[in-house]
């Protein structure tokens, strides 16, 4: 059964770094979008935090049967307000509910963006990328591996997280974001699977 969820409701700029007392990095980008200092769930920008199925709001056991999104047409997304555009809506938004009205997860242009401005300089200790913008600022993204049926696979080397656009052509998959030591990317991955979000606000 399709649910609906009431989402964290604070809505303000804190501070002048700080929405809703999550720090976000301003990296000069043209659409003017601020990332995350962190991953969902994570004490530390090197964690990699909690991990989510695509369109859930909360971590599960990563398998098709307990996703609310798995095997539902773009019709069907729409049809239950699941996604709007193509995009999620902030019911179905994880960072929208577990860090405020004002956060979101990226769309896949944003992640383009962050790839097309910055300079992306892998890192062994701690594995990941830091991505350093034109302005000197940078952020974090560490590897993260993916969560299925309760394991965590390929945590050591490579790094997967969610954006909040789905895949147009396919009733399974969604778009993600993800990388290795030696390319990134976004890619198309199964809902089901239990992925990291770094989010994003405009504010």
């Amino acid at each position: 059964m399709l649910a609906m969820f009431a989402f964290i409701s604070c809505n303000g700029v804190d501070d002048e770094n700080t929405v809703n007392g999550f720090e976000y990095v301003d990296l000069g980008l043209p659409s003017g979008t601020k990332w995350a200092t962190r991953n969902i769930g994570a004490k530390a920008a090197e964690s990699a935090g909690s991990y989510f199925a695509w369109g859930e709001i909360s971590e599960s056991n990563y398998t098709e049967a307990e996703c609310e999104t798995c095997n539902l047409s773009v019709s069907d997304l729409t049809k239950h307000e699941i996604i709007k555009n193509s995009k999620l809506t902030a019911d179905y938004d994880a960072a929208t509910y577990n860090m405020g009205i004002g956060w979101q997860i990226p769309t896949k242009r944003q992640y383009e963006e962050l790839m097309t401005n910055c300079t992306w300089i892998w890192q062994e200790k701690p594995s990941g990328y830091k991505v350093v913008a034109k302005n000197g600022n940078s952020i974090f993204l560490p590897t993260t591996g993916y969560m299925s049926e309760g394991r965590n696979l390929n945590y050591a080397n490579q790094g997967f997280y969610w954006t909040s656009e789905i895949e147009s052509d396919s009733h399974q998959n969604a778009i993600g974001f993800g990388f290795s030591s030696n390319e990134y990317n976004t890619k198309s991955y199964y809902r089901d699977g239990g992925r990291c979000i770094r989010a994003i606000t405009t504010k």
